[in-house]
């Protein structure tokens, strides 16, 4: 970023009021300006004369204009730092509170506003008292294990059981997938079914065979008996004829074939049912499976009410870490009073006390004293929205406390602004890099910080420039004595003084001060201050300086 770029100071309408306000008071100061009137009269009429008699007399013959004169100065380089100076309150940074482990009774304690060494005690509680309460202390501390382990035994209990059951749900599970791909494969692509169609074909075959060979039977039976004359013949010829009917070899074949077709059907409806009889079997197996994994999941769920969700168990053991952690805070805290005696962690002064000689501190976490360092010390400072943008974190500040200056730096700056009484203020931190024991906590401390600084830098006195709603501008007195308006650009600005970056250069007449005489346009008789007063000086000429009111 260039210098211009750096110093550059932002016009936009937020700042425009403050500018204003600046320029008034500038011009305020200016017309209490105080002009050097030197005791020789005499001198200074003929000096001035001598220097612009002639000019006047020009001036006056060539033009109708009013006699009007103005003091001018030039722009000079000199060194030029900006402040902004600011009070605050003295703080500690490093503040320690201490609490009531338990009810113990007070010995003596250190007043408030005392400083205490480190290692020096700051409250010493009854002996007995502080004994009786470190006994308390441990055992509500054994009472608060014990019952949460007892917790963790029972839900552990649930647990396992849990996880049996679990285990039987997974195991059962396996068994029904088994038993039931069993039972899928009877029925796999149709086969037990297309089988029974193909022993009911097969059956209907078969009889289908035996009912032709019957009829065949009955065919041949009925020619035969008509061949023989059956029906004249004896009981015993007929019987005979029936036997030799019979032992004929196409009805032997007939009959055969009746009695394979019979043997069929009784080997193909004998595998249907084997089939049959297995698949039920497999069926019967599957329920049981299925029944057996049903109850081992009701115990699932049984088991998982008694034990609680995943958040209950989680919650068990952050309680079991909670309750250590409190046992153990509070074990320290009472151990901070060792023998019954708080002692000073480092150098500092007891800042607040909750608890007086004799009494019994009644609320245990009750504060009962604040101790506050003063070797780690701060300013806190409220910032206006004026000087906001000069100051940032790590800038050098002169810290002045009782007439005694110290080095500190801006550590800190809240990001937040606080409105108080109509206007708006952001708290910032100065942290004191060489604190002592003259220090005192709570006190007003005065506060310069350097927010810029230039060695070497084109400057005027800050009186001389002006401000309007196009941003800030000088008066200037040009060759022809004619008054011109001429815009500049200002960087680092001081109590007095003023960097000048753009818009004028060193030849350049500047108007001191605005008076009624100064207008845009208008001629008037240029007074160089600084000519004027070495030139006097040179002739010895001495003098006592007045105010001038306009």
């Amino acid at each position: 970023m260039s210098k211009k770029e750096k110093a550059q100071i932002s016009l936009d309408r937020e700042d425009l009021d403050a500018q204003l306000e600046a320029a008034a008071q500038k011009r305020k100061k200016a017309k209490r300006k105080k002009v050097i009137i030197r005791v020789a009269v005499i001198a200074v009429i003929l000096l001035v004369v001598l220097l612009i008699g002639g000019a006047v007399i020009g001036i006056m013959a060539s033009k109708k204009v009013q006699d009007k004169t103005v003091n001018v100065t030039h722009a000079t380089m000199e060194e030029i730092t900006q402040e902004v100076k600011i009070n605050g309150t003295v703080q500690s940074s490093n503040v320690q509170h201490f609490y009531s482990p338990a009810a113990i009774k007070v010995e003596s304690v250190v007043e408030v506003g005392t400083y205490v060494k480190k290692g020096d005690p700051i409250i010493k509680f009854d002996q007995e008292s502080y004994e009786l309460a470190l006994k308390q202390v441990e055992l509500n501390d054994k009472i608060t294990e014990n019952n949460y382990q007892s917790s963790v035994a029972s839900n552990n209990n649930s647990l396992s059981k849990l996880a049996q059951a679990q285990a039987d749900v997974a195991k059962y599970q396996a068994e029904v997938d088994e038993r039931q791909a069993i039972v899928d494969n009877y029925d796999e692509n149709g086969s037990f079914k297309q089988l029974d169609k193909d022993v009911q074909t097969q059956i209907a075959m078969e009889q289908g065979t035996i009912e032709y060979c019957n009829a065949e039977i009955d065919n041949l039976w009925v020619a035969y008996k008509l061949q023989v004359g059956y029906d004249t013949m004896s009981q015993g010829e007929a019987e005979q004829a029936k036997k030799d009917f019979e032992a004929r070899a196409d009805v032997k074949e007939l009959r055969d074939k009746i009695n394979y077709s019979n043997q069929v059907i009784k080997n193909v409806s004998g595998l249907i049912s084997d089939k049959t009889e297995t698949l039920a079997e497999a069926k019967a197996n599957l329920a049981e499976s299925k029944s057996k994994l049903e109850s081992a999941k009701a115990q699932v769920e049984s088991y998982k009410a008694s034990s609680g969700n995943s958040y209950d168990r989680e919650n068990l053991q952050l309680q079991g870490e909670l309750n250590t952690l409190k046992s153990g805070s509070a074990y320290e805290e009472i151990l901070k009073y060792e023998n019954g005696c708080l002692v000073a962690p480092f150098d500092g002064i007891v800042t607040n006390s909750f608890v007086s000689e004799g009494m019994t501190t009644s609320v245990t976490g009750s504060e009962i004293i604040e101790f506050s360092s003063i070797d780690d010390v701060s300013v806190a400072v409220s910032v206006g929205k004026k000087d906001l943008s000069k100051i940032k974190e790590g800038q050098k500040v002169k810290v002045t406390i009782l007439d005694k200056d110290y080095e500190g730096e801006i550590s800190k700056i809240a990001r937040v602004a606080v409105a108080s009484s109509g206007s708006s203020s952001v708290s910032a931190i100065i942290k004191i890099n060489n604190p002592d024991e003259d220090i005192y906590l709570g006190i007003e401390a005065k506060n310069v910080i350097t927010t810029a600084h230039e060695d070497s830098a084109l400057t005027l006195p800050s009186e001389a420039i002006n401000v309007d709603s196009d941003g800030y501008f000088v008066y200037i007195v040009n060759e022809a004595n004619v008054i011109e308006k001429k815009p500049i650009t200002i960087g680092v600005t001081s109590e007095d003084r003023s960097e000048v970056l753009e818009g004028i250069g060193e030849d350049d007449k500047v108007v001191s001060y605005v008076t009624s005489a100064v207008t845009e346009g208008a001629v008037v008789v240029p007074v160089d201050e600084a000519e004027m007063n070495a030139l006097l000086d040179n002739m010895g000429v001495g003098g006592v300086s007045v105010e001038i009111n306009e």
